[in-house]
């Protein structure tokens, strides 16, 4: 009869520290929710945005790799993908010699929670006498990586036919 009431004292105390455990999970997932506010996610993006355009109108790849995690994917069209920063790095740097001198982005609309943030936008990258040499579409995923959002994985899709784009050394224009 002992075995028996303690046998169901025990399960009736791992029952409720199960229940208080989910129970508390519970919360702290809403509550991080509610914590959330997308608006300064939005903020942060555009402040992004404008530094990598900067970045680029400078012609510093570097400082535009570093818009990106460092195990950030960016896939553009006609094109294998370019892998973590240093990969990014080097192909930004190509697009800029290829004369591409400016590299505009336009958000459409940001939307997400605390743990990635996903971006619609369009593009438009011209040469140094302000002619298009390119335009398109894109879509960025964004996650925090040391306190700040960057791109994570990054892909786009010109608006125009191949036979338009000015290409040189094989390099589409990314975004």
């Amino acid at each position: 009869m002992l075995l028996t009431r303690n046998f169901y004292f025990l399960l009736v105390l791992c029952s409720f520290v199960i229940y208080s455990c989910n129970q508390q999970d519970k919360i702290e997932i809403e509550k991080s929710a509610s914590a959330f506010d997308i608006k300064q996610g939005e903020a942060s993006v555009l402040q992004s945005n404008q530094h990598f355009m900067k970045a680029f109108k400078a012609r510093d790849s570097v400082e535009v790799g570093n818009c990106f995690t460092i195990n950030a994917k960016a896939m553009a069209t006609n094109r294998q993908p370019a892998n973590g920063r240093a990969d990014i790095i080097v192909f930004f740097a190509n697009i800029m010699k290829s004369g591409v001198d400016a590299f505009d982005i336009t958000t459409v609309k940001i939307w997400g929670d605390s743990s990635i943030l996903a971006e619609e936008g369009t593009y438009k990258l011209s040469d140094k006498d302000g002619n298009q040499v390119d335009k398109g579409e894109y879509i960025v995923l964004w996650k925090q990586e040391a306190g700040n959002w960057k791109r994570y994985r990054d892909i786009w899709t010109s608006s125009m036919p191949v036979s338009a784009i000015k290409v040189e050394s094989g390099n589409l224009p990314m975004h």
